[in-house]
């Protein structure tokens, strides 16, 4: 049996289509096809005896990461001919892809796990970032009405800087600039779409009326606020359909009040589940900043950390870390390290998505707790969210 792991090409579409039927399926339609002709290019496949028996495509975008705008990568549309499956196929795959991310100057990878523990096994670290809740329009804040006002035309003229307000205080909310998908023309709507986009400048929401057995559901495609005005402003927006639609279909970022509020009686499955992983500590650490989360510069000590990334070879081993207010300065380190971190448990970390003592007691820290409290300071108090137009 001969194996070879490669980038796919072109000619290669015709494999791909065959090994899709067996796993996600396609439309067999031209569009399609020249969408995955076009990505070919940033497609890896794992190849038995020429066959193509695994596949994997990487993305490559921006996303803001704790107050900057970095390079990010991610893998999506990962599968296995069931002939093929556990035999190490995949693994291979994400390595090799990790290194191209590497030497793309891309520091993180995102991915929507099928299993979130098997993406575990190889560093990935889930992080919430939205919680999905189906309930009454009542149910929510009555906020100021009146402060978003309707706009029309080209989703991105209307919402973009808003949005990218809003996406400044999040991590790993994407720019919406330069990736290889078009959120801004699934928000566009067509006349008669029932699709409604409200904004000003702190706060935007866009919603669908959907009929539901002789009700209308209001369904949130998409919202954000950079302050506690353009929240409130909202929640006074959707509660103008009140009387209108009859249930309200939401994704609320994971910290927000609502969400311990509501949760545990509106929760509805099907928003994907995030992962993230460091790619390469020195492109993930160094942008860094020790700021808060208003931008004021933080006292922040040097940190020397061991990781432990038995996946990653690039990233094992220990490092010296000194925080500033324009970035980090990052170096390979001997000696007695200040405290031990699990791969996942720094992702866990850098990203907003844990404290100090939630990696401790799940065993993926050791050692200082300042050192720790001192590399959970560079999140800049920005905290994990991806909108589900957003998913790739």
């Amino acid at each position: 049996m001969s194996r070879s792991d490669r980038g796919l090409t072109p000619d290669d579409l015709g494999a791909y289509l065959r090994l899709r039927e067996a796993t996600w399926g396609y439309p067999d339609d031209e569009e399609t096809r020249r969408v995955l002709a076009a990505r070919t290019p940033r497609m890896l496949g794992a190849f038995v005896d020429g066959e193509l028996a695994s596949a994997l495509t990487r993305h490559a975008y921006r996303a803001w990461v704790a107050g900057r705008v970095a390079p990010v990568g991610g893998f999506g549309a990962i599968q296995t001919a069931p002939e093929h499956r556990r035999q190490g196929h995949v693994a291979r795959l994400m390595r090799v892809g990790l290194e191209a991310d590497r030497a793309e100057g891309q520091g993180w990878n995102l991915l929507y796990p099928f299993d979130a523990a098997f993406y575990g096994r190889y560093g990935w670290a889930s992080v919430p970032t939205a919680a999905p809740m189906e309930l009454r329009l009542e149910r929510l804040p009555s906020g100021s009405p009146g402060r978003l006002r309707r706009v029309d035309g080209p989703a991105e003229a209307a919402l973009a800087a808003p949005y990218t307000r809003f996406a400044a205080t999040r991590t790993f909310a994407d720019t919406r600039a330069g990736g290889p998908w078009e959120v801004w023309d699934d928000l566009d709507g067509r006349p008669g779409e029932r699709l409604l986009r409200y904004a000003d400048d702190d706060a935007f929401v866009a919603v669908r009326l959907d009929e539901e057995g002789g009700s209308v559901r209001l369904t949130v495609l998409d919202l954000g606020w950079a302050n506690a005005a353009g929240r409130n402003a909202v929640w006074g927006t959707l509660s103008g359909f009140r009387g209108h639609a009859e249930r309200l279909r939401i994704d609320l970022p994971w910290d927000d009040p609502l969400v311990a509020d509501l949760l545990h009686r509106h929760a509805v499955p099907g928003h994907p589940m995030l992962m993230a992983r460091v790619t390469d500590i020195e492109a993930a650490i160094a942008p860094l900043r020790a700021v808060a989360d208003d931008d004021e510069p933080l006292d922040l000590p040097p940190v020397t950390v061991r990781v432990v990334d038995r996946f990653a070879a690039w990233n094992d081993g220990t490092w010296r870390l000194e925080p500033g207010p324009e970035g980090t300065g990052v170096g390979r380190a001997s000696g007695v390290p200040d405290t031990v971190l699990d791969v996942r448990g720094l992702a866990a970390l850098l990203s907003g998505a844990a404290a100090p003592a939630d990696v401790r007691r799940t065993g993926w820290a050791e050692g200082s707790g300042r050192a720790l409290a001192s590399l959970a300071a560079l999140a800049a108090g920005r905290r994990p969210y991806r909108a589900r137009i957003d998913a790739f």
